[in-house]
Order: structure tokens, then sequence, then C-alpha cells
């Protein structure tokens, strides 16, 4: 039976900013939507656990013990889940990008829909057995892309030249318009999508061209507060 409560985790996220709770009984408990990034959970248990839309970009998810334990829409890119047990977890539709699997066990998780472009995977016991290298899904074509949430932008943004920034919103934007520190200097961000004529979704994907700074300004539509984001892209 898990040790804390989520109001427990809520005011440790808020006196610590960033959560460690290395080798915690976590099991069971809710923790759907909650901003874990960066957060140090490793040998935690987390069987059963609800993780649904969670925060958890960068976080530390080494050798945690997650059966069954509810992963549906969670972010986390870059993660690191070496040798986790993720045995029966549900990870539809979560972002696994950059992220490291290496020696996860996988037995009957579902990953449907789940992103794993640029992450490790080595949970094959079979192929390691015999010394075959880990599995590496990479995207086939483009850049590096980033995956940042609506609720993740808090902040200055900073990419690196020739990464692809996806901005995943709540709604559909109405408009967007960039503003570069030099005018008449080459494009620092180009619209990747959406293409002209394309049918409104929320989301936003942008390159990154040049060295410099930019400013993203998206507008929500009438009544809707105006999203101002500072993108710095560094070589």
């Amino acid at each position: 039976m898990a040790k804390h409560t989520r109001a427990q985790i809520l005011r440790k996220i808020v006196a610590l900013g960033q959560l460690q709770l290395g080798g915690a009984d976590l099991s069971g408990l809710n923790l759907s939507g909650l901003t874990l990034v960066g957060a140090d959970l490793s040998y935690a248990d987390l069987t059963g656990t609800d993780l649904r839309h969670a925060q958890l970009c960068g976080a530390c998810l080494w050798s945690v013990s997650a059966r069954r334990a509810d992963f549906r829409g969670a972010n986390l890119a870059g993660a690191n889940l070496g040798l986790a047990m993720l045995a029966g977890a549900d990870l539809r539709g979560a972002v696994i990008c950059d992220s490291d699997l290496t020696g996860a066990q996988l037995d009957g998780a579902d990953l449907t829909g789940a992103e794993l472009e640029n992450s490790w995977l080595d949970a094959m016991q079979r192929a390691l057995a015999i010394g075959a290298p880990p599995i590496r899904f990479v995207q086939a074509t483009g850049p590096r892309t980033r995956v940042l949430l609506q609720t993740e932008l808090d902040g200055p943004v900073t990419l690196r030249l020739g990464e692809r920034l996806e901005l995943r919103l709540d709604d559909p934007p109405q408009r967007a318009r960039i503003r570069q520190d030099e005018s008449g200097a080459a494009p620092i961000l180009r619209p990747v999508w959406p293409r002209p004529g394309s049918p409104p979704e929320p989301r936003l994907i942008l390159d990154a061209l040049a060295v410099g700074q930019a400013q993203l300004r998206i507008g929500m539509g009438k009544g809707r507060k105006t999203l101002t984001i500072d993108i710095r892209v560094v070589p």
C-alpha cells in the first residue's frame, strides 16, 4: 500500500519544485495530470498507479516497478526508463521520444499510438542473449522533434539549430505570429504545420532555422489570452 497521498505529493512539488522520491511506495495512487518534470522516481513502486497525462519529461524512472500502471497520454520525453518493469502497463498515446528503455520489460504493455522516436528499446531478451544490439526507433526523415504541451509553456524555450518544435495546444490556434530579434535577417523559425488549407487542429510545428532569438505569439480566439513564447535557438 502507498505510503504517500496525492496531497502530500502536491505539497512536496510546491516546496521542492522537483520531486525526489527514489524508492518510494506510490502504488495505486492517482497522480494523473501532475507536473513531475525531472522527478527522481528511481526504484519507486508504481504498481497500478494512475499517471494519465502526467508530465514526466526528463524524469528518472530507472528500475521502477510499474506493473499495470496507467500512462495513457503521459509525456515521458527524455525520461530514463532503463530496467523499468512495465509489464501490463497502459502506454497508449504516451510520448516516449528520446527516452531510454534499455532492459525495460514490456510484456503485455499496450503501446498503441505511443511515440517512440529516437528511443532505445532493449526489451527483447532473446536478442540480448545472442549479443544483438538494442533496437533503435529512429525517425525515418526530418529533424529531431521536441514536444511541449500547453501546460508546459511557462517560460522561455531553448532549441538546438535544426530542431523541430511541436506545440500541443488545448484548442486549435486562430493565428500565430513570429517576431525575431534582427529585422531582415534570415528567419529563425519556420512554421511547418498547420499547412495552408489544412483543417484546424490543436498543434503548431516550427523548425529552428538560424541561431538567434524570436518571439512566438499564438492567438487562441476572441476572449482568450494570447500565448507568448520566447524562443532561443543555439548552435
